[in-house]
């Protein structure tokens, strides 16, 4: 059975961040929009199997944070069992300091639920 998918207002705001620089800095609109296709696929068949991917070594809240590897970008979700859900938690860059920026957060944040 799949698992429901619902991404934080952090990751949204991550991606929104990512494909913007690419937009605009890079002054890419294609690669802009490939990423950002290619990014929601990747989030919407998270639910299919969501144990397939690697434990970061860091939990939020007693959930393991799972970490899927798309490209040059991780992507980091936690599973709930009982709800049958996979959270989106953040997408990063692969060069950033992502074990600093997971522990920082103490909250997520969700106001669209897909």
């Amino acid at each position: 059975m799949s698992y429901r998918v619902l991404i934080t207002d952090e990751a949204t705001d991550d991606v929104f961040n990512l494909v913007k620089y690419i937009h605009v800095d890079l002054c890419n609109p294609d690669a802009a929009n490939k990423l950002y296709t290619n990014l929601n696929r990747e989030v919407n068949n998270m639910g299919d199997f969501p144990l397939k991917f690697a434990d970061s070594g860091i939990k939020y809240r007693g959930y393991i944070i799972h970490k899927k590897i798309y490209q040059s970008y991780l992507l980091f979700y936690i599973i709930s069992d009982e709800n049958q859900t996979v959270y989106v938690l953040r997408i990063l860059k692969d060069i950033m300091n992502w074990r600093n920026i997971l522990q920082k957060t103490n909250i997520y944040h969700f106001s669209n639920y897909r």
